[in-house]
This record gives structure tokens, C-alpha cells and sequence, in this order.
């Protein structure tokens, strides 16, 4: 992918491209096998169904016409340059391969707000957008013709104290990480919120919603809620190919969020980073 190569192999040794490209051959050459064909179009939902979000208003790289400020290439905003200085590396969106909309910029997410007044790019620790990439090359081999569509990446502190203020009381506060313990991995820009996209850009169905809290989007107990008739047999499908590409990247799954994924464990992230402000 040119993101890829230009983030990464800049000015590298032809050798040790080529050396990469066999690893990342070999790494998308997992055991295993999904069940079923993906691509037919009663596998795919309009992404309203899974964000509240009126898909036929966002473009290729997930900004919204007349929603969300046009980007302009170098012009970042204080939270983007903070993020930035900080030395996280942007996910770059291309409609062939990755596709960015951040939920929390709108309000059509579980707290009913915008909490990224300023925060239209994604981010991830240069280490975590490595192993996005990989596993955007490893869905290519194997599903041609779908791509990753990220709902959520690093997240500042000061959005995950207002988003833990609105949600500590009701029964949702299990699943917002407390600020006052250190937060999570997405304030140290180590975990991604993602699902999987078919060419039109519509995500696949995976059972649940995007944040949707409930045993439906937990992923231990999968098989049981395919018997109950509770997420069907090509959700889990869909959710089976999303672990499997990002398990070969690196990432590890959150057992509570199917869309959920962890680059390092808290403590490691704690250990050699700090959280952004």
C-alpha cells in the first residue's frame, strides 16, 4: 500500500523491503479458514444501522459533507498537532485499504455528543500503526476487495475524563476505562475500535452495533449466542475474519468488544509510554 511504504520503507534498503514483504507473506498465511463468502450484498449493512451515521453524506475517507471541516493537507488542529508532537503516527484513510470515521466526532455514538470537537485524523503509536498496515495487507490477501474501517483510535485524556463524567453512573461505566487509574490504551494511542468494509465502503454485519453494551458484542461465548438465534452464523463469521487479520498482525481482541483491539497490554504501554493529554 502506498501509506505503508511511504510511513515505513522511506528511504530503506530495497533488501530489507523485500525481506519484509516475504515476512508479511508469510504472516498472512495463517491456519484456518473463515466458513463463508463475505461479498455478497445481504452480507453488508448501511452504516447508519451501526453508528446512527448516513453513510451517503461521508466520503472515501470519512469526513462528512457539511458535518465535518474539509481536510487540507498540513493543517492540523491543537488536538491533531498535540497527538502529533507527541509522536503518534496518523492512519492515513484510502479508500482501497483503510477508511477512517471517528464516531465520537459526531454525535451519533453512545453518549448522544461530539467529544472530538477537533479530532478528525486517527492516530496510533508508530509500533501499533505498523501493525494496522500489516493487517490491512493480510485482509487483502485474504478477502480482496475489503478494507478496514476505523471507528476510533488514540483518544486524549481530557476526552475519556468527559466521556467517564457521562457514563460512571449508569451500568455502562464497566466499559469506559477510569481516567483516575491511568485511562486505557487508546489514551496511549495502543488500541484501535475497527470493523470490516466491503467496496462500497458499508461496514459488515457483525451482530452488534459499534459500542453496544450487551453479551451480543462479547466474543467468549459466540457459538452459544449463534444457537440462541442472538447474532447469526455470517456475523460471527464477519467478526472471525476481523480477529483473524489482526491476530496476525499482532493485536490482541478485548473479550467484552468485538471491534476492540489492544497493540501491547496496559502494562507495557504504562511502562514505556505516557498518555496523551
Amino acid at each position: 500500500m502506498k501509506v505503508f511504504h511511504r510511513e515505513f520503507f522511506y528511504g530503506r534498503p530495497v533488501s530489507l523491503l523485500a525481506l519484509g514483504c516475504v515476512v508479511l507473506l508469510i504472516s498472512c498465511r495463517g491456519r484456518g479458514a473463515i466458513h463463508t463468502a463475505l461479498t455478497s450484498s445481504a452480507d453488508t449493512v448501511p452504516v447508519e444501522a451501526v453508528t446512527g451515521y448516513d453513510y451517503d453524506t461521508v466520503s472515501a475517507t470519512g469526513s462528512a459533507t457539511g458535518a465535518e471541516p474539509e481536510r487540507e493537507t498540513g493543517a492540523l488542529s491543537p488536538t491533531e498537532r498535540r497527538l502529533a508532537e507527541a509522536g503518534l503516527t496518523e492512519i492515513v484513510p484510502d479508500d482501497t485499504a483503510i477508511l477512517v470515521h471517528l464516531v465520537y466526532a459526531t454525535p451519533e455514538n453512545f453518549t448522544g455528543k461530539v467529544l472530538y470537537t477537533d479530532l478528525r485524523r486517527a492516530y496510533l503509536l508508530p509500533e501499533a500503526a505498523r501493525m494496522l498496515y500489516r493487517a490491512s495487507e493480510c485482509l487483502r490477501r485474504e478477502r480482496p476487495g475489503l478494507r478496514l474501517l476505523i471507528y476510533d483510535a488514540a483518544r486524549p485524556m481530557s476526552v475519556q475524563r468527559e466521556m467517564w463524567n457521562l457514563v460512571k453512573g449508569p451500568p455502562q461505566y464497566i466499559y469506559v476505562s477510569n481516567p483516575a487509574n491511568g485511562g486505557g490504551l487508546h489514551n496511549y494511542g495502543a488500541a484501535v475500535d475497527l470493523t470490516l468494509a466491503d467496496g462500497n465502503s458499508a461496514p459488515l454485519p457483525m451482530g452488534t452495533p459499534f459500542d453496544y453494551f450487551g453479551q451480543e458484542a462479547h466474543i467468549d461465548r459466540e457459538d452459544e449466542l449463534v444457537a440462541q438465534g442472538r447474532i447469526t452464523q455470517q456475523e460471527l463469521d464477519n467478526r472471525l475474519l476481523l480477529r483473524k487479520v489482526m491476530r496476525q498482525a499482532g493485536f490482541r481482541p478485548l473479550r467484552s468488544e468485538w471491534w476492540h483491539f489492544n497493540a501491547m497490554t496496559r502494562a507495557e504501554a504504562r511502562e514505556r509510554y505516557r498518555a496523551v493529554e
